[in-house]
């Protein structure tokens, strides 16, 4: 038996313009489900004044996979970019899309000459552990949370 070749989608990656953020609506609400879209759309108006930016992965016209990014400087560790919610929609999973928006992304840091790209995810979500490990980040703290 031999092992399925992974078939790569053909995507263009580029970040996204703030007029064109209401379009990731969709995805975000996908990944945050319990958030209704007038909230999500408010912090993306919040957020998109700050130093955050939105990269869009692109099959066509149709946006299929996205991530937020910050810059910054922490004292442990220098000039980072932190990604914020990394989500490839559920049919463009297994295809490279995922590897090849964290191409792009690692680009970005290396051309910000940042020293670290790191993130959070969810304790829940094993899928997003398993690329995350697969792809060479570890684990090296918690993050908590208190209301």
């Amino acid at each position: 038996m031999h092992k399925a070749e992974r078939m790569e989608t053909a995507v263009t990656i580029r970040v996204m313009q703030n007029y064109e953020l209401p379009m990731t609506l969709a995805l975000l609400s996908t990944f945050y489900p319990d958030l209704n879209k007038d909230l999500l759309l408010e912090r993306l108006e919040t957020v998109a004044k700050l130093n955050w930016q939105c990269v869009g992965v692109f099959a066509g016209t149709e946006l299929v996979g996205l991530t937020g990014y910050w810059l910054n400087t922490r004292i442990y560790c220098g000039k980072y970019l932190y990604i914020d919610h990394f989500i490839i929609k559920p049919g463009n999973r297994s295809r490279g899309v995922g590897a090849q928006l964290l191409s792009y992304v690692r680009a970005l840091a290396d051309h910000y000459q940042c020293e670290q790209v790191c993130l959070d995810t969810f304790v829940s979500n094993s899928m997003a552990q398993s690329f995350w490990t697969r792809h060479g980040f570890s684990i090296v703290g918690f993050h908590y949370v208190a209301k």
